[in-house]
């Protein structure tokens, strides 16, 4: 059994009386920074557009002096922006008060327009290169007066091994070719006489010409214009590719409206014409306005039997070589007389007095293509091997016994 609770009054701490302590003075309120998201547990009523600021709360008169309450006092209530925006689901809503009465401006008089926005200025890189950018380069550009002088001592200027024999004649041509200066002004630049020149040029090997003046002067010359950033040949300006020109250059590599030569379907066509001849219809079918040396190739592609191509590197070679033999077994020549054989049927043309010297040299089976021009032969006592204008080898008796 329980025992019944003693009926005990209830006590209660004694309320304090309400200080008339006066407010102090509240300074501008700063505006709330919200650093999370609130968390809001009672809906409340939306809030009213360009709602006044909350009454002041009357503030009580002074306390008596005889009073031995504490002096306390309450604190100002917080401030509470008032806005017209409703809360956006991802934060807190937005201070800005877009009133008129905010703004300094009375109810009636026209708002003020938003200012203008200016878009942001841009600048544009081009991924050309400098050479690709200009039209064109003039003589100021070539042979600048501003540019650091280097002494021709200079440790920079020692040729390395990329710096072969043929790279400097690569960069020649392309000097000359470019129209940066006539065979004649480079000879004066670089100080070196025709007969220098002509020699160095005229030879074929990656080394051949090392210890000639114009070798050293060219890569000297090269050399100091890499180091002080000029460029090594004139840029001509570029003409746009229209589709009369793409046309035109599609119909100078067709040739599949000629009937095949006898031996194409093989590889095996006979050759009536020396690697020089060859040569000299490249140059101008690769010197015409659009022309590449990939469309070219890919022309002569076309003419080769299944398993067999010409290369960029088979083109290179045989360009480079010099002599009635030399390249003979290369691709690219025997390619090349077949395309050139088809566009003279094309055009019908008759065969030139040089062609039928070479078919009566050669005979049926053509232009030796199987033994390079650096094929050794026998000889007998006095005699030595002379190759002739057709390409062909006699042995000539000079009397001399080696």
């Amino acid at each position: 059994m329980s025992q019944p609770r003693p009926n005990i009054p209830s006590k209660s701490l004694p309320s304090i009386p309400a200080l008339n302590l006066p407010h102090p003075s509240a300074p501008n309120p700063a505006l709330p920074v919200y650093n999370h998201q609130p968390v809001y547990n009672k809906a409340g009523p939306l809030p009213v557009s360009n709602n006044p600021a909350p009454p002041l709360v009357p503030v009580p008169g002074p306390i008596p002096n005889n009073s031995t309450s504490p002096a306390y006092y309450n604190p100002p209530p917080p401030f509470v922006p008032h806005t017209s925006r409703a809360q956006a689901p991802g934060g807190p809503p937005s201070l800005m008060n877009t009133s008129p009465m905010a703004r300094g401006m009375p109810s009636g008089a026209p708002p003020i327009p938003a200012p203008a926005l200016v878009p942001a200025t841009t600048t544009t890189s081009s991924r050309k290169r400098k050479s690709d950018v200009g039209p064109d380069n003039s003589q100021e550009d070539l042979f600048p007066d501003n540019v650091p002088d280097i002494d021709s001592e200079d440790e920079r200027l020692a040729p390395h091994d990329s710096d072969t024999c043929n790279a400097i004649r690569r960069k020649i041509r392309n000097w000359i070719d470019s129209g940066a200066q006539k065979v004649g002004e480079f000879q004066k630049t670089i100080g070196v006489s025709g007969k220098s020149y002509n020699s160095f040029m005229n030879r074929t090997g990656t080394w051949d010409g090392e210890n000639t003046d114009t070798y050293t002067k060219a890569h000297i010359f090269f050399k100091k214009r890499e180091l002080q950033g000029l460029p090594l040949k004139a840029n001509k300006p570029k003409k746009a590719k229209t589709a009369a020109s793409a046309k035109a250059l599609e119909e100078v590599l067709d040739v599949s409206n000629v009937d095949p030569l006898p031996g194409e379907a093989d590889g095996t066509v006979p050759i009536y014409d020396t690697c020089d001849e060859i040569r000299k219809k490249i140059r101008p079918m690769l010197a015409k306005e659009g022309m590449t040396q990939a469309a070219f190739i890919r022309a002569l592609n076309k003419n080769l039997p299944e398993g067999k191509s010409v290369s960029p590197a088979n083109m290179r070679y045989f360009m480079g070589r010099k002599g009635v033999r030399d390249g003979n077994t290369n691709i690219a020549f025997y390619a090349a007389y077949v395309f050139f054989e088809k566009k003279r049927i094309q055009a019908g043309k008759p065969k030139t007095q040089f062609r039928q010297k070479m078919e009566k040299a050669w005979g049926n089976k053509g232009f030796d293509i199987e033994h390079g021009a650096n094929q050794q032969y026998t000889c007998s006592a006095g005699e030595e091997p002379v190759v002739d204008e057709f390409g062909k080898i006699d042995f000539v008796v000079t009397g001399r016994r080696r």
